[in-house]
């Protein structure tokens, strides 16, 4: 199963939100603020396959904090969405399809 780590500000809302509505991955979320509820560590990074930013400046900062970080990609989800917002399940759950794609069901 794909190890997905889902980052943004606050891992509060979009990441969090993520990682419970995306099924078919193996997924955990954290945030890139020192203040974050999960913050980003190198452990969390080193666990991924992939990790998915919800904003380019999520990329930058892992790209300046984590240098051997790879498989970043970034969703471009900014953030004015409520946990578990219908249109934030809708739009997290539609970018995830590239993302499954070719995901093998169990490794």
């Amino acid at each position: 199963m794909k190890k997905v780590l889902f980052v943004c500000s606050q891992a509060k809302l979009r990441s969090k939100t993520a990682a419970h509505c995306i099924g078919g991955i193996d997924a955990r979320y954290a945030g890139t603020d020192d203040d974050a509820d999960i913050v980003l560590t190198t452990d969390l990074i080193n666990w991924s396959d992939v990790i998915v930013c919800m904003e380019r400046h999520h990329a930058d900062r892992i790209s300046r904090k984590f240098a051997d970080a790879d498989s970043v990609q970034v969703w471009g989800i900014e953030d004015v969405y409520d946990y578990m917002e219908d249109e934030l399940v809708w739009m997290l759950r539609r970018k995830s399809e590239d993302l499954l794609k070719g995901a093998p069901e169990d490794e």
